[in-house]
């Protein structure tokens, strides 16, 4: 395992956090719809980037970390619903159907389209 990754893993990990956290605090509804599948497209690649790079010794591992970056890249991205009239962010129920109402408000959500 590449241990300079593993050093730098968990403070990227927090500023990517905190940054992402800052960047939609207080923003309206449509600017979170707009940005909220870039932003997760954008953390998912360098994090899930990073676990994937540290387990190119170990082919499995990498294999299933791959995958799961993969599958979790998918969820958040084409799964994950921003609510317009709340702004909150849905995440599916089963992993693999989107929602269709917003568990905050109750309002109808569309395919998630920007």
């Amino acid at each position: 395992m590449n241990e300079t990754l593993w050093a730098i893993y968990f403070p990227v990990w927090f500023a990517l956090a905190i940054g992402s956290l800052l960047f939609f605090w207080r923003r309206d509804p449509a600017f979170k719809k707009r940005w909220y599948r870039r932003v997760s497209a954008f953390n998912i690649a360098i994090i899930g980037g990073m676990i994937v790079l540290m387990t190119i010794p170990n082919w499995p591992a990498f294999a299933i970390f791959l995958a799961g970056t993969l599958f979790i890249g998918w969820v958040s991205v084409f799964q994950t619903r921003v609510c317009l009239a709340c702004g909150k962010v849905s995440q599916p129920d089963n992993l693999v159907t989107a929602p269709s109402f917003c568990r905050k408000c109750g309002a109808n959500l569309d395919d998630g389209a920007t």
